[in-house]
Formats: structure tokens, C-alpha cells, sequence
């Protein structure tokens, strides 16, 4: 069977892609097609079928074939004995996400799971796509080129591998700029939609410093070149990994007072290319489209990633320690905030990202954690331990490396029992510590003792107040996290952890007054600082379209704020690990 895609963007007002796909076979029968509910890299079941409009399907002829919907997501088309069958719908595509498809007048950006329905028995064939985009916009994406059709000259070509290649291609089309570089004679470029602040020439530099830095850490590129499609947008964010390419969304204005933002998305969605790319779980590829595709291990793909995301930052001299110090304790204060910490694993975080992480509601600060943010902290506290028990001769570099080593790309993916722990203990030594950490850490929900690990390499924590009280005694809380709507303060969650949980003050509630003085957040916090442990407020809230008091007596707030410091007598070991931990790499 030969399947061959072709997309147009023939009126890109009207937001919706044109998409035809060819199918010759020899086999007869029915040919059931179904677009895939999700997309990898996002694990949340996004239901892109509700998109799909005026499907249609003919023979080679022109007849029509017969055709019905079987499920929300797949199509049967009677094909009978036709051995070409044509297959074609639209695609409404206005939603300007790194994991979804934007048509407008200025460009057309799309991902295969959005967009290509896939043929059922026959996703590891190898495929053609034609992209035939608005005159006078070029076509950029990672997929490999095909030499140009005399016959269709604005027509872009591409053949892919199999389905998941295809799919793990976005492509950018439009007027978009490019700036190239090589690393190791592989090419890399930057397509830049939008404009904002930027300075390419930095911009190029520092991009080409990251991919030199993480190639250093693993021994060599993984790829033949790479693609970074980047969209300049007013405020939105985000970044999506794919095999050979990554999309970073970030707002216009980020390159002067916010430009670490762009390094560090730009630095996490790389270290893809070879953690959760080519390092993966097992079930991560070949990926079943239609469900979910559960896994334990997710805070290793993403928390890994997100602990060496600004961590190379630091090695490849873009970011100073000092600032990294400050991220790493930030981190920690926005773990020690959520008292979902005490009840999920990450192990459970990561197997409930499909109805969890990418559905947060008011009350997940008190039952989940980030997998995000508690496995980067778990892994750099795995690095600490190793180097530790090895006198910094080895570390969790060491353990990436060993993973992506004994798990290839074209084998099995790494099992979800047993491999993370047996790496570390082929790495670090059959440490009774490493065993304890992952069962305390990672299967279960102890606090972090993260003055052990500062330890290692010669610093403490300082905690303390972003908002001390004038005459320096403890500040009073509420546990309340509120959130502006208008002029109108609203309840936005309410920690489990804190008196107003347990006063009775709902998420959803609005602010109108203290004490029976009207207040706002700012001003209820500056008369907050005027209140003692044990003195009680009363808060009027509107609860709907009723007015209610309610009486919360204060309690001594937690530390929001930290500082990582170094001890007072270092010794020469813990000079020594902080500067391999730290060390700028050539």
C-alpha cells in the first residue's frame, strides 16, 4: 500500500487546511481511518476529530464511496474492490498552541496529529506529503525533502519513515525568517514567526551554545539536523519536543529582561531530542493514537529534563550560578507550597498526567504535585547522592548517559519497573541510600531533605519572608491563593494546609471586606502584617449572590522565600563537587 498526504491552505481566512490523502492498495475491502485524540508531548486526551469537517471519499475515478463513523475519531470507508482510494476533509485550525494547528493571513502552522488521519494496519509504512501552501510562502519543517515536482512549483514535498515520523513533524509555513548554524557539521535552524525584541544574531549564538552544550553531556548528536520553529506571540508560551525539531512559543518582548526565558525553554525542549525522543518509556513508541498511554516514569522524561534545562544554561555560561542558586531555591519554595506533595508520588503524577496535570482545577495544589517540578528536584538530588557516595567521580550525568546507552531508539524503551533505580546503582554502586531515596522520593511522598543534599556541595538554606512584619516576629496567613477578575478579588484555591481551609472559606469566593473594612489582596495583605498568631479576622465574602462572614483565626505563616548560601568553613570536597556540578563545559 502507498499513501501519499496532500495539504493546502487555499483560503487562510477562512482558518481551515484542505487535506487529501491518496491510498493505492492491492487488498480489498473496507479502509477504516481514525485521527489520533491526543498528541505525544501532551498527555491529555484533546479530541482533535471535533475539527474535521465535510469528509468525503472517492475511487480513482471520481465515484464517491460509501462512508460512516464508527467511533468519535474513525471513519469506514467502503472501498470494495477501488484500488485508489481518495480520502478527503477539512481541518479547522485557530488555536495558536505549540500542540495544536494555526491557519491565518499571515501563515499556516500545523501538527500531524491535528491534521493526518492515519490508515488502520498500516501506520509503519513509509509516506509521502505534499504541502501546498499561499504563493509566496516557503514550507519548513523536519521532515526530509523530496526534489521539487516541475509540475507543481510552489509544492513542497516530504517522505517520512513511518506515521509516527509524519506526525512527529510540524511544519511552518508562511513568511517566516530563517537563521541557520552547524554543530558537528549537523544543520540546525531557527524559523521565526512574529516580531518582537529579538536580536538574531544573539539569538543564533545562544541557541548554537545550547547544542554544543548538550551534545557535550551526551557524546554526539542524535539527529541528521534540526529544526527550532519559534512563534513570537502577545503573551501566550510554551514548548513541544518532537524527534528532530521542537516549537517555542514565547511572548514577543522576552529578549531583553525575560530573555532566560528563552533559553531555558529553548534548552528543555532540545534535551528532548534525546530524553523521552530517543530515551523513552516503552509505552512512549509505537503510541496508540486513540488512548491513553499510561506511564510511570514521566518524572524522569520531563523532571530530568526540567533539572538540566537551566542547569546547562549554567555550563554553557549563559546563566550565572548565583542565579541559578536563586531558580534551584525558587523550585523548592514552590514544591514546600503545595500540599498535594504529601499525598501523590510522583510516580502516581506521572501515571494521572492524562486527567490531572493538564486539568488542574482549585483543588489540585492540595492533592497532585508537578512532575515537572518535584522530578527535577528529585534528580538533582539523586546527583548530589552519587556524587557523594562516588567523591564526585560520578554523577546523574552518568545515569543519563547509561540510560540512553542501554535503552536505543530502535529497541524497547526502557521498562517501567526496576531500570531508573538499577541505572543509578550501576552507576553510583549498589548503595542501600539509593534504593531508600527512590522508595522515599519517588514511590512515596517524603518530605525532600534538601539540606543533606545542599550539603554535598558546600551550601545551606536560608529560609525566610518575601514579606517580613516591621518588628521582625513571624507573619500571620490565611493559606489562600486569590486571583483578580476586573476589580473583583476572588478566592482562586485554598490551601489544605493553612486556617481559612479550615475556617470554611471556599475557592470561588469573593473578597469584599475585613473586619468591616473593604479591602482588596494588597490591602488585606498590608493589614495582615499588623496581625499576631491567634488573633482571629472576620472576612465578608460574597458566596454567590450571598453575603457571608466568616471568622479565621491566624496562624504563623510557613517561609515563602529561600536562599541557598554557602556554609561558613566549605570543605575542599565540597568545593571541589560544586565546581564539576557547576563547571562551564568547552
Amino acid at each position: 500500500m502507498m499513501i501519499t498526504y496532500t495539504i493546502a491552505m487555499p483560503v487562510p481566512h477562512s482558518h481551515l487546511f484542505h487535506v487529501h490523502i491518496t491510498i493505492q492498495r492491492t487488498e480489498t475491502g473496507d479502509v477504516q481511518l481514525s485521527l489520533p485524540a491526543w498528541t505525544p508531548g501532551s498527555y491529555m486526551i484533546r479530541e482533535f476529530a471535533r475539527h474535521v469537517q465535510e469528509f468525503q471519499a472517492t475511487d480513482g475515478a471520481g465515484v464517491r464511496l460509501p462512508w460512516h463513523k464508527v467511533r468519535k475519531d474513525s471513519w469506514i470507508v467502503q472501498a470494495g474492490a477501488a484500488t485508489h482510494v481518495i480520502v478527503s476533509y477539512k481541518v479547522y485550525a485557530f488555536d495558536l498552541t505549540v500542540r495544536t494547528s494555526h491557519l491565518d493571513g499571515t501563515h499556516g502552522y500545523f501538527n500531524g496529529a491535528n491534521v493526518f488521519m492515519y490508515v488502520h494496519d498500516h501506520t509503519r509504512e513509509p509516506l509521502i506529503l505534499h504541502v501546498d501552501p499561499q504563493p509566496g510562502w516557503q514550507v519548513t519543517t523536519g521532515l526530509t525533502p523530496l526534489p521539487p515536482d516541475p509540475a507543481y512549483p510552489q509544492r513542497a514535498s516530504f517522505q517520512a519513515a513511518d506515521y509516527d515520523e509524519l506526525v512527529d513533524c510540524p511544519v511552518e509555513c508562511g513568511t517566516h525568517r530563517l537563521l541557520t548554524f552547524t554543530v558537528d557539521d549537523v544543520p540546525h535552524r531557527i524559523a521565526i514567526w512574529g516580531h518582537g525584541n529579538e536580536d538574531e544574531a544573539r539569538l543564533l549564538a545562544d541557541t548554537k551554545r545550547i547544542v554544543e552544550v548538550q551534545r557535550a553531556l551526551f557524546g554526539s548528536l542524535p539527529y541528521h539536523d534540526y529544526t527550532f520553529i519559534l512563534h513570537l506571540t502577545d503573551g501566550r508560551g510554551g514548548g513541544l519536543e518532537h524527534r528532530n525539531s521542537a516549537t517555542n512559543m514565547v511572548d514577543r518582548w522576552t529578549f531583553t529582561n525575560q530573555y532566560e526565558r528563552y533559553l531555558s525553554l529553548t534548552s528543555h525542549e532540545l534535551f528532548h531530542a534525546w530524553n523521552v525522543k530517543r530515551l523513552r518509556p516503552a509505552v512512549l513508541g509505537p503510541f496508540d493514537y486513540q488512548q491513553e498511554n499510561y506511564t510511570r516514569l514521566l518524572w524522569l522524561m520531563e523532571g530530568a529534563t526540567s533539572y538540566y534545562d537551566e542547569l546547562l544554561l549554567v555550563r554553557a555560561g549563559l546563566m550565572s550560578e548565583e542565579r541559578y542558586l536563586q531558580k534551584l531555591a525558587d523550585k523548592i519554595v514552590q514544591l514546600q507550597q503545595q500540599p498535594g506533595r504529601r499525598l501523590q508520588s510522583l510516580e502516581q503524577s506521572s501515571f494521572d498526567a492524562w486527567i490531572k496535570f493538564y486539568r488542574p482545577d482549585e483543588n489540585s495544589i492540595n492533592s497532585s504535585i508537578s512532575y515537572y517540578l518535584k522530578g527535577a528536584l528529585v534528580c538533582w538530588m539523586f546527583d548530589m547522592a552519587i556524587r557523594a557516595q562516588t567523591d564526585g567521580e560520578r554523577s546523574f550525568d552518568d545515569v543519563m548517559r547509561y540510560l540512553y546507552q542501554r535503552y536505543p531508539v530502535e529497541g524497547p524503551g526502557i521498562p517501567e519497573e526496576g531500570a531508573v533505580l538499577a541505572a543509578i546503582e550501576a552507576v553510583g554502586g549498589p548503595q542501600k541510600e539509593f534504593r531508600e531515596l527512590y522508595e522515599q522520593y519517588v514511590a512515596g511522598v517524603d518530605e525532600l531533605d534538601y539540606h543533606a543534599a545542599l550539603a554535598v556541595v558546600g551550601l545551606e538554606p536560608r529560609w525566610h519572608y518575601r514579606r517580613p512584619r516591621p518588628d521582625g516576629q513571624p507573619p500571620v496567613w490565611l493559606g489562600i491563593n486569590w486571583r483578580q477578575q476586573g476589580e473583583r478579588t476572588i478566592v482562586a484555591s485554598v490551601r489544605s494546609d493553612g486556617p481559612a481551609y479550615e475556617a470554611g472559606v471556599y475557592a470561588g469566593d469573593e473578597l469584599v471586606a475585613l473586619d468591616g473594612w473593604r479591602v482588596n489582596e494588597e490591602r488585606l495583605n498590608q493589614r495582615l502584617l499588623e496581625r499576631r498568631p491567634g488573633d482571629s479576622v472576620r472576612l465578608t465574602l460574597f458566596r454567590g449572590d450571598a453575603l457571608i462572614d466568616v471568622v479565621v483565626p491566624l496562624a504563623v505563616a510557613p517561609y515563602d522565600a529561600l536562599s541557598l548560601v554557602p556554609v561558613a568553613i566549605p570543605t575542599a570536597a565540597q568545593l571541589r563537587m560544586r565546581a564539576a556540578w557547576l563547571e562551564r563545559m568547552v
